[in-house]
Order: structure tokens, then C-alpha cells, then sequence
């Protein structure tokens, strides 16, 4: 959540101009001469936190990402005498979703004329102020400038050896219409292509990994100017998915009904949902998430694929609007249940996971449809890494967001996001306007927590799941409660910016944000100081390095230096809901754990990592589960697909016999793994014939060691599919 959009310079001569002018955040001044600016766009009217002299047209002009793009055409925008034909971010951004729907990278450029005040216009009376408002301007007053920029409206892509770019003409922003010629350069070896509006342009891409594009106009008047757009290809090649359902809720919210997409990604061999497994999305703050996000973030450690080699089938729900109320969503989940009982075979159960807010919704969905009874067929819920007792952004670092947003568009886009509706149910505490004195909820939380309680709190019939990305053994985010998280300040004669964090308390009375902008003689300031918290931002759990990115955006005036790079965002004890208010419950020091826990197994790491991040051992858990749910099936309902005896004897202090059939000849895998789903031992990996297979545990691990007594789960996999065992190996 970067909130300047570009690295940025002191100026201050259009500090003292904008001032002088009446920085406005609208449309023409009342009663500013038509005749001020040839171009009617005085850029000193606004801070130029983009920079647009920089973007000259030159060859060597800088690199421009979408944000710095977005923040040229707002200040352009505002810096307007008249209110612009054009340039309208929502309907380009509009735009670019519906491309991207279609597989479509929509490219944007602007062509952009406006003035600026000569230094030492003002001093020597070639601009004159009367009441506020420029009422005389000399010849030499103003300095015309042209700004071209070029941009991918959606700026990665996930099908780098085959991505289509399509440009057309309300994309190009102009002062002039439309260009004479435009032509672009998309970084993979080709060259110059003449990009005609509405043509749509086929670029393979051999590797991943960040490309510049480069654009060039001709204007209509002969001249030249050139732009460099920043693209990334993330992936080469992302597998379709089988199905698109859509899905409409039966049961609205608050009047509204819910809406969303499920991908359906279906195991090989499938041709209709079989073993389904729905992974639910969490908060996605723009909706910019489609199958291919949502398809990498499911593809860390390869999971997704590994679960199809299993045999399941893989279900993915994207929300019309992940922001919206989680209620509203739960109904969303609900609905699509019922779609997948209904297309599944008779007597079939699910799998579900709910990834951050989605383990919210789908939490809900299944409690309200167990009140309302209805049957979902869900036999295991994971939650991963999610909400369940609330989230924490450091309040301090809200209060900088709002601070900034009338300056930065990026900030004004997550101070939005955090206005909306799931932002609000979800956090711990939440900024207010005025500042409060004591972090507090926004009223929708406990209202939130008032509709759980109502439908029963906790679904009752799954095995509950919950996996966390944070610390088991209590450790911090680096720093104290009460420390300093952002230290930024600049000063000059005319200018000083002051933008300082520092994280909640412990209770005790502690400045959380203190922000300052002085122009000239005019200062806007905050401080925000609380007590009575509980610090959260330093607690184990599954972080957000929020600090790391204001860090590494150069800000307009001096430097943003973060001094600690990240933050709890889902504590240890919401992921497990414990009922405690300890930031920092001992989690592995409790002896009975379940029994303050309503999950029926919780999975911690040792170390705190990113929030929603799959490592190879929450892999494996996730794995792990939703085998042992399979178990829960009565054997006559189990699917048909790898045929594996039971282990013999079973319980055992020795060695354990397994028999497995192959129908056809094959691959065989066979393998013993603890109930944490670490892997113990290979007993079969290779190719097979076709018949009865025996193989043999003798009770050790890979490197010889006994293993100690407990439950293990001897796995088959083949190419027809998977099947798991459970062992008992006696002390």
C-alpha cells in the first residue's frame, strides 16, 4: 500500500506556486481566465508528487508502473482550468477488467500539454495575485511542457509465451486526439510494431520476469515522443480451468445478493466434479484477482497440481466483491455448496478451505447452513491463516494512509479499501475520523460476531482445521509494543512534511502517528496518541511487510525509512481463535491446546512468515487433512480408484505388511507419512505391472531410526488415483 506513486524531488518553486494558485482537488477554479494556460492545465495547481515534466518524451525518459501513471492523470486532472473530456480513471480501469476477462492486456498512454510557472515569475510581478487568483499574466509568465507516459492497465501476466495487448482509442489520453502514428516495442525481441486503436497484437515471451515496454507517437504535428511502461510475466503458461460457474446467491444481505465466479479445475482423467475439494479467496483489495492469481497463489509448492494427482478435483471461488460484507460472501459460499453436492455423485463430500477472510465466509456458510438445516456435505473446513478473533493493520499506520490520501492517489485507494465493509468487520482496530484516544473496532465487527453467535458460532459436522502462519513459539515481529514504525520527515525554508508511526501500546498512553505539511504559511497537522491497547502489531503471526513497501517507495520530499519491515497481521490466537487477550499466548507451551481451541487440529510453524504463504510443510498439512477426511468416509462410499489393503497387523510393534492392486500397468507410489504429514518412509516409487504388489514397513524412518509409536497413514498413489491407510504402530 505505497502512498506516493514515483520517486520524487523537492520543488519547490511549484510548492510556492501551487500555494499561491489555490492547489485544488477538482475541476476549473471559479473565475480563472480561459486565457491563463495555451493548454488550460497550470500543473503548479496541484503537487506534482508524478513528476510529468520528467516524462518528456525523451528516449531515456524514466520507467513508469501503473501507480506513477494513474498519479500523472489525477494531477492532470486537477491541475485542469476546465473539467477535461477525457481522462476518466474508473472508465479506463473498467475497461482493462473487461479486457483482462477476455485475455486481454489493455495498454493506456497519455499525450499531455500544460504549463508551469517560469521561476521568477511571481517575484518579478509577471504572474500578479489579486484576491487569491492569478489576474495578470505577462508573455514570459508560463512555460509550456508535454508529458507522454505509456501503461499496462493490467501490468503482469500469467501467459507470458502467449499474451495478447490491445490498445484503443478512448486509452489515449490526449491534449492534441489521436495520434498519427503509435507504435510499440513489448520487449521480446521483435522490435518496433505499428499497434493500430482496437488491434489486438499476439507477443510471446520466452522467461519470466520483469519486461519494459516501449512506446512511440508521432504526432499529428511531425513530432516525436517516446515512453517506457514497466510489465512483468510472472508465468509462461497457466492451465484453464475446466469450467467457469457462475453464482448468485439465493439468500441476500442487507437487500443485496451476493455474487462470484467458481473455476472448476478438474483431476486427470475427470470429466465432471468427483472429489471436490473448494478453496475459498480471501481479501482481495482491488478485485483484481482472477483464475490466474488465484491459480498461483494455489500453485505455491505445487499444491493444487499434487491435490489433482490425487485425484480431487479442485473448485476456486472469486467473489464479485471481496470487500463486501463477509455475510453477504457466506451466502455466495453457501450457494455454491449446494451447486457442487448437486454436480457431484451421489453421497460424495467435500473438502473446503478458507484462505484469510475466507475462512470468515466459509465459517459462516456452513454454521448458518447447519442452523437453517441444510446439508453441505463438508466434511473437512481448513482454515488458513485466517481472521477467526480479527486482524491488525497498526493503527498508526492507518492514520498516515488517511493522512496522505489527499495527496497520493495509491494512499486515497487503500484509505478506501479500508472503508469498506469486510476492512471494518475484520480489524482490531480501526482508524476514526476524528482520532479516538483508545484503539477500538469499527461498530460492524462486534455486529459481525453478534450474526456468528446467532447461526451457532462454529460449524458443527466438519473436522475444523485451522493452520497458521505465525509464530508457535511467541516470537515478535522485531520490536516492542509502543515502538517507532515509520520515521519520515523533510524540511526546507518554505516546505516541511513530518510522517511518523510507531506501533500501539501496552496499555500505557503512547503517540501512535504524528503527521505535519506545512506550505508556506499554511500547516495541516495530526497527532493521534491511545491508550488501553492490546500490541497487536508486534505479535506472532502471519505478517504483512507493509512497512518494507512505504520503505522502498521514494516519497516526493525526503526519505520514508521504515525501522522495522513488517507487521502481525492475523495474530497466532485469531488463527486458532483461542479466547485469550495475550498477543502472545504461550501456543506450544500449552499442554491441552484443544481443549481452548474449537478446531479439532491446529498446525503453527516455528517461525513467523507471510500471511497465506504455502511452505512445504503446510503443504503437506493441507495434504494431510484432507486424506484423513477421506478416511472419514465409510469405505463402501470411497471412490474407486487405487485399490490398497489394510496394513497387517495393525496395531503393531513390528513390521507392518500393505498389498496394493494395479489394474493396468503404471506408476506406483507408496509411502508413510505422521500425522503432522511429514514424509517417514518410501516404500514403493516407480513403475509397476498390472496385478497384486506386496511391500513392507519395518517401523523406521528414512535414516533407520525407529519410529516412535503413534498413527501413521501409508498413501498409494497411482495414475488412477489415491488412497490412504491408517497405521498404528505401537511403543
Amino acid at each position: 500500500m505505497p502512498p506516493f506513486a514515483a520517486p520524487l524531488r523537492p520543488f519547490l518553486l511549484a510548492l510556492t506556486a501551487a500555494m499561491l494558485l489555490g492547489a485544488t482537488s477538482g475541476t476549473a477554479a471559479a473565475g480563472a481566465p480561459d486565457a491563463l494556460a495555451a493548454s488550460a492545465v497550470l500543473y503548479d495547481r496541484v503537487l506534482p508528487l508524478a513528476r510529468l515534466e520528467q516524462l518528456d518524451g525523451s528516449p531515456g525518459s524514466p520507467v513508469v508502473d501503473l501507480a506513477r501513471f494513474r498519479q500523472g492523470l489525477d494531477e492532470w486532472r486537477r491541475a485542469s482550468l476546465v473539467t477535461p473530456v477525457q481522462a476518466d480513471w474508473a472508465a479506463l480501469a473498467s475497461a482493462a477488467r473487461a479486457a483482462k476477462r477476455d485475455g486481454v492486456v489493455a495498454l493506456a498512454f497519455l499525450d499531455l500539454a500544460f504549463e508551469r510557472v517560469r521561476p521568477g515569475a511571481i517575484e518579478s510581478g509577471a504572474l500578479r495575485m489579486e484576491g487569491g487568483r492569478p489576474a495578470a499574466v505577462s508573455a514570459d509568465a508560463l512555460a509550456p511542457a508535454r508529458a507522454f507516459a505509456a501503461a499496462a492497465l493490467t501490468p503482469r501476466t500469467y501467459h507470458g509465451a502467449g499474451v495478447t495487448f490491445c490498445a484503443d482509442a478512448a486509452g489515449f489520453v490526449s491534449s492534441d486526439g489521436p495520434p498519427a502514428r503509435l507504435e510499440v516495442d513489448f520487449g521480446d525481441g521483435s522490435g518496433w510494431r505499428v499497434l493500430a486503436m482496437g488491434e489486438r497484437v499476439r507477443v510471446s515471451y520466452g522467461r519470466v520476469g520483469p519486461r519494459v515496454l516501449s512506446a512511440r507517437v508521432t504526432r499529428a504535428d511531425g513530432t516525436v515522443a517516446y515512453s517506457r511502461a514497466a510489465f512483468d510475466v510472472a508465468a509462461l503458461v497457466t492451465p484453464a480451468p475446466d469450467d467457469t460457474l457462475a453464482i448468485t446467491a439465493s439468500v441476500p444481505y442487507l437487500g443485496q445478493f451476493g455474487t462470484g465466479r467458481a473455476f472448476v479445475y478438474l483431476a486427470p482423467g475427470h470429466t465432471s466434479i468427483m472429489n471436490p475439494v473448494v478453496a475459498v479467496e480471501g481479501f482481495d483489495t482491488d478485485n483484481s484477482m482472477d483464475w490466474e492469481e488465484l491459480y498461483a497463489l494455489l500453485a505455491q509448492e505445487n499444491l493444487i497440481e499434487t491435490l489433482r494427482a490425487d485425484g480431487f478435483d479442485s473448485i476456486v471461488l472469486d467473489f464479485a466483491d471481496a470487500t463486501d460484507a463477509i455475510q453477504k460472501n457466506a451466502f455466495v459460499v453457501a450457494e455454491l455448496v449446494q451447486q457442487v453436492r448437486a454436480a457431484a455423485p451421489p453421497g460424495a463430500t467435500l473438502a473446503m478451505v478458507g484462505a484469510s477472510m475466507g475462512g470468515l465466509c466459509s465459517r459462516y456458510a456452513l454454521a448458518w447452513m447447519e442452523s437453517q438445516g441444510m446439508t453441505h456435505g463438508v466434511r473437512t473446513w481448513i482454515s488458513f491463516d485466517s481472521p477467526q478473533a480479527g486482524a491488525d493493520i497498526p493503527l498508526g499506520l492507518q492514520y498516515w494512509i488517511d493522512f496522505f490520501a489527499s495527496q497520493s492517489t495509491s494512499a486515497a485507494d487503500f484509505r478506501a479499501v479500508l472503508q469498506r465493509p469486510a476492512a471494518r468487520q475484520m480489524l482490531l482496530y480501526h482508524f476514526t475520523t476524528p482520532a479516538g484516544t483508545t484503539g477500538q473496532a469499527d461498530p460492524l465487527r462486534p455486529a459481525l460476531l453478534a450474526d456468528f453467535a446467532a447461526a451457532g458460532d462454529w460449524p458443527a459436522l466438519p473436522r475444523r482445521v485451522a493452520i497458521a502462519n505465525g509464530s508457535s513459539q511467541r516470537a515478535t515481529q522485531g520490536f516492542a509494543p509502543g515502538s517507532q514504525l515509520i520515521q519520515y520527515s523533510y524540511s526546507s525554508l518554505l516546505t516541511s512534511i513530518t510522517g511518523n508511526v510507531w506501533a500501539v501500546p501496552d496499555g500505557a498512553s503512547t503517540r501512535v502517528f504524528q503527521g505535519s505539511l506545512r506550505i508556506l504559511f499554511s500547516t495541516t497537522s495530526q497527532n493521534v496518541t491511545v491508550s488501553g491497547t492490546l500490541p497487536w502489531d508486534g505479535a506472532p503471526g502471519g505478517y504483512r511487510p507493509s512497512m518494507t513497501e512505504l520503505d522502498t517507495t521514494a516519497a516526493p520530499y525526503g526519505d520514508i525509512v521504515a525501522l522495522h519491515p513488517a507487521h502481525c497481521f492475523i495474530p497466532v490466537v485469531s488463527a486458532l481463535a483461542i479466547p485469550t487477550n495475550d498477543p502472545f499466548f504461550d501456543v506450544a507451551g500449552t499442554p491441552n491446546l484443544a481443549a481452548l481451541t474449537p478446531f479439532d487440529a491446529v498446525y503453527v510453524p516455528a517461525a513467523n512468515q507471510e500471511h497465506v504463504l504455502i511452505t512445504p510443510e503446510s503443504a503437506t498439512w493441507v495434504r494431510n487433512e484432507i486424506w484423513q477426511g477421506v478416511l472419514g468416509v465409510p469405505e463402501d462410499e470411497q471412490p474407486a480408484r487405487a485399490n490398497l489393503s489394510a496394513a497387517a497387523p495393525n496395531p503393531s510393534r513390528g513390521e507392518v505388511a500393505l498389498s496394493f492392486t494395479l489394474s493396468r500397468d503404471g506408476r506406483a507410489d507408496l509411502r508413510v507419512y505422521d500425522v503432522s504429514g511429514r514424509e517417514v518412509a518410501v516404500l514403493a516409487s516407480g513403475p509397476r505391472s498390472a496385478g497384486l504388489h506386496e511391500a513392507r514397513w519395518d517401523g523406521r524412518d528414512a535414516r533407520g531410526d525407529a519410529a516412535p509409536g503413534g498413527v501413521y497413514f501409508a498413501r498409494l498413489v497411482t495414475s488412477a488415483g489415491s488412497v490412504t491407510r491408517r497405521v498404528l504402530r505401537l511403543p
